[in-house]
């Protein structure tokens, strides 16, 4: 076996072996825990009940019960320590037992063990991420969705239906390629995502708190007034104590230092509880953004050779100019901020309150750093979520190493514009899924799938727009060999009629298909992307003779925008309409029937053929059913 897994039941190994050493750690680890608990708790009565009888002088015992009262109470916090280690190991090992675990049922397809972040789908999405299982349960979105930052899972979901053009995507790929064989490095980066998982807010406050205007503004005059009581606090002081040594008046002194102070008390009245609120939000927020710095720092100990890694890499570095070295002296600005809260610290900012105004003067310095790097902050965490979202890719790129990177291309003319590959299968099915070489294009043909019920015509459309989507997003594809210019997809594959809002089956299609060919329309010029549609039985509410007028007259309009696609169909002589005669590329999927005892059976080889269907299956599945002629 080489340094990393390349073939697939070599990866599947790798993650077995993980997930014992992980489940043995976490079996060894809960053995030890009883048992040092039991210790821990005989410590503690030891150290009190000692306590107590060195308290008491019970039996005279004072000068040897102290002594080890104090032993054992000491051996109690060590103990204790190493229990709670016992405890934070026994989590994260169970943390790593679900990885483990989810890694091998995303390469079984096993999709009801494997739990992915909550996404919102924008509403104009929702068609086509329901047709090609985009962003739902056994999804494109769970077959990658190892991300669990918000801002990792959000650059997923907005790769995933925005996709990138071409110059973006060969930056991806040659990122996704090197992360590919880093194994480890992927794991544990991802381990300390899985840690921070349960912050769904994650640092978007910390970002916007960055990004707002200073509390200053419009109020500078609490600052100016802040530094002149400041100024006149230090005179009246330093001029006290030379009163006090025979220099000057330390009356007149005194006066200064009074009114001073007085004009801090009454700005703390009128502009602590503000003040303070600012305080409260940043250490918040700020919070939640700096637990992010472990990951800053894996971030910037990687050592990147491609390009998008080492621009991603470029605001995390471990001097005073990293990000992560700014979180810090932010934290330590909130230290200063929140000294009010400190017991032991308390009336010393009681008597810095009253004398500089000091809430005034640290909120100046939060300011200062905000003016300074805030603008900075939503990069630092974008950079981030696009390296967690380029681990997510690279995942699958290593789990599943016979899958190929595909080229995607900026089409310069027409005839350049197709879509497809060698051997094309659905990235969502298992190993036993069929593949084929498929062509959609180039514009002004259609490609024309016939085929009987449940063969896999569309099985095939997904299969083409699934691997699409990954293409666009820089990942690998379910083919031997694919190609695809940058597109917009859009579908008609799963309508449903609305009860709520009156509409009926066929008039829910009607809407669908104006939405396609209204946006195929937009991406006919000066578009960088072009139209790919995937049409699945359209139009079946309607009678077979305005249909097959219907439908040719849609897909019709599709080509003359320069559209390209599929559509699947029953309509064996769709083919030789007016409209589609010259356009039509045909192929068909066909069913196989074995009798065995006296019954009859139907099988699929779910390979597409050219040409339109020479069969049909509705009659036979009905007889195989027992609905036939007796």
């Amino acid at each position: 076996m080489a340094d990393y897994p390349q073939t697939r039941p070599q990866v599947l190994q790798y993650y077995q072996q993980k997930l014992d050493v992980a489940e043995k750690e976490v079996k060894d680890s809960a053995g030890q825990w009883s048992a040092v608990g039991i210790v821990r708790g005989l410590l503690l009565l030891a150290s009190i009940g000692l306590g107590l009888i060195a308290l008491a002088d019970a039996f005279e015992l004072r000068s040897i019960a102290g002594p080890v009262a104090g032993v054992a109470f000491v051996a109690f916090v060590l103990v204790a320590l190493y229990h709670e280690g016992l405890q934070t190991k026994m989590r994260q090992g169970k943390m790593l037992i679900t990885m483990h675990r989810e890694s091998i049922a995303r390469m079984n397809r096993q999709w009801n063990d494997i739990k992915a972040p909550k996404i919102d789908i924008p509403d104009w999405f929702l068609a086509t991420s329901k047709d090609l299982d985009l962003l739902g349960e056994s999804s494109v979105f769970k077959l990658l969705g190892v991300t669990r930052t918000p801002l990792g899972t959000d650059t997923l979901k907005n790769w995933i239906i925005d996709g990138a053009l071409p110059e973006e995507i060969e930056q991806r790929q040659a990122a996704v390629a090197e992360l590919k064989p880093e194994f480890d490095w992927r794991l544990k980066f991802r381990f300390e995502c899985e840690q921070l998982a349960d912050s769904q807010s994650g640092p978007s406050r910390f970002v916007n708190w960055a990004e707002s205007p200073s509390w200053y503004a419009g109020q500078s005059w609490v600052l100016w007034l802040a530094r002149l009581t400041s100024v006149a606090s230090v005179v009246g002081i330093v001029g006290g104590i030379a009163g006090l040594a025979g220099v000057g008046s330390a009356s007149l002194f005194g006066v200064i230092l009074a009114i001073a102070c007085g004009i801090n008390f009454l700005l703390s009245v009128m502009k602590a509880g503000s003040i303070h609120n600012v305080f409260d939000q940043v250490s918040s927020r700020s919070n939640d953004a700096a637990r992010y710095v472990s990951l800053f720092d894996m971030v910037a100990d990687y050592d990147a050779k491609s390009d998008r890694l080492k621009q991603l890499q470029s605001g995390f570095v471990r001097s005073g100019e990293g990000a992560q070295a700014k979180m810090k002296k932010l934290g330590s600005l909130i230290g200063v901020a929140n000294l009010r809260r400190s017991g032991s610290l308390f009336v010393f900012y009681i008597i810095l309150q009253f004398l500089f105004l000091w809430d005034a003067h640290v909120l100046d310095l939060l300011e200062r750093w905000k003016a300074k790097y805030g603008k900075q902050a939503r990069d630092w965490f974008d950079s981030l979520g696009q390296t967690e979202a380029l681990a997510a890719l690279a995942k699958l790129a290593g789990d599943e190493p016979d899958w190929e990177f595909p080229t995607v291309y900026a089409a310069s003319s027409d005839q350049e514009v197709v879509v497809g590959g060698d051997q094309v299968g659905h990235p969502l099915l298992d190993e036993g899924r069929v593949r084929n070489d498929v062509q959609m294009g180039p514009v002004g043909t259609v490609l024309l799938v016939t085929g009987s019920n449940m063969s896999g015509k569309s099985t095939l459309l997904r299969s083409v727009g699934s691997n699409v989507v990954l293409a666009q997003m820089g990942t690998v594809v379910c083919a031997n060999k694919f190609k695809c210019p940058p597109v917009r997809i859009e579908t008609s594959m799963r309508i449903a009629d609305s009860l709520a809002d009156g509409v009926s089956f066929f008039m829910a299609e009607l809407k669908r298909l104006k939405e396609i060919v209204d946006t195929a329309k937009e991406h006919a010029t000066d578009n960088p992307r072009r139209l790919l549609f995937l049409l699945d039985e359209i139009l079946q509410g309607t009678n077979s003779v305005e249909r097959q007028v219907a439908v040719s007259r849609v897909v019709r309009k599709l080509i003359d925008d320069k559209a390209i696609g599929a559509i699947s169909t029953h309509d064996l002589d769709l083919a030789d309409t007016s409209e589609l005669a010259k356009a039509c590329e045909t192929v068909h999927f066909s069913e196989q029937f074995v009798e065995k005892d006296g019954k009859k059976t139907m099988t699929f080889d779910y390979q597409m053929k050219p040409g339109i269907a020479q069969t049909t299956n509705a009659l036979k599945l009905l007889e195989i059913v027992g609905l036939g002629d007796d």
